[in-house]
């Protein structure tokens, strides 16, 4: 796992896309649904602290964990007086490390992870036992990786001959300017065998979230009226799953 941009071009690309602000934002929203205020919370590859920040300022206690010192030290200066007020707690330390040695911090309630930093890890098993362990009951993993099966993706051959190659359901997307997987829904699941699927959301133009159990909830972040007829037929219909560059995981703690 290796990201490291200078901090300003990182908040500019995360904050000039609607589509990306929109995403945060449905994220976050989703984060506050399922995990009580006054939680603490994982933050798994902070980057800025653009989260972080308003996780604190919502309640909830931040244990803020990147690998890159850039992202680090806009984090500190982005969250300086949650720093100073116990509200977000900064850590980093290389990948493997915080593997072997989970940072003996209050045990999370929750670990949220937004923009894909998952896509940046080529195994994920090794990630999810150490949630499972680590977790305070019941524990919930929210996070987001790049939709594996946008339509952007599923038209190139590159896509088809990756797929027939790859039994691992993960493979390399893109190496440039560091390497990414794509991590597809079943091969998610199956190296979280303690967590079970609550729900899920593609996050584009639109973002669409459906709750798995209990209620089979729906619900809709963005505005319809600017989406063209005929995509928005396709985010009311089983094609949304894709739409969205953005898929969004709620998973909760089974055992």
């Amino acid at each position: 796992m290796e990201y490291d941009i200078p901090a300003a071009q990182y908040d500019a690309q995360l904050t000039s896309n609607p589509y990306d602000v929109l995403a945060r934002a449905a994220f976050r929203d989703l984060v506050v649904r399922y995990v009580p205020g006054g939680s603490t919370l994982l933050d798994f590859g902070c980057g800025t602290g653009l989260d972080a920040l308003q996780y604190a300022q919502q309640g909830y206690r931040v244990l803020a964990y990147d690998t890159s010192p850039g992202m680090m030290a806009g984090l500190e200066r982005r969250c300086a007086p949650s720093i100073v007020s116990g509200e977000v707690i900064p850590y980093s330390m290389d990948y493997q490390r915080f593997l072997d040695n989970f940072p003996q911090w209050p045990a999370p309630h929750a670990v949220v992870s937004n923009f894909a930093v998952l896509n940046l890890i080529a195994d994920l098993e090794p990630l999810f036992d150490a949630f499972a362990r680590h977790l305070a009951p019941p524990g919930w993993v929210i996070f987001s990786v790049l939709n594996p099966i946008h339509w952007s993706k599923v038209r190139m051959p590159e896509w088809w001959r990756g797929l027939l190659k790859t039994r691992s359901g993960s493979r390399i997307f893109s190496t440039q300017p560091h390497t990414s997987y794509l991590h597809f829904l079943p091969g998610l699941l199956r190296v979280a065998p303690h967590f079970r699927l609550v729900g899920r959301a593609n996050a584009g133009k639109l973002v669409r979230y459906d709750s798995v159990i209990p209620s089979r909830e729906r619900l809709w972040w963005g505005r319809q009226a600017g989406v063209e007829p005929l995509q928005r037929a396709l985010w009311h219909s089983p094609a949304y799953k894709l739409l969205g560059h953005f898929l969004f995981l709620v998973l909760r703690r089974d055992r």
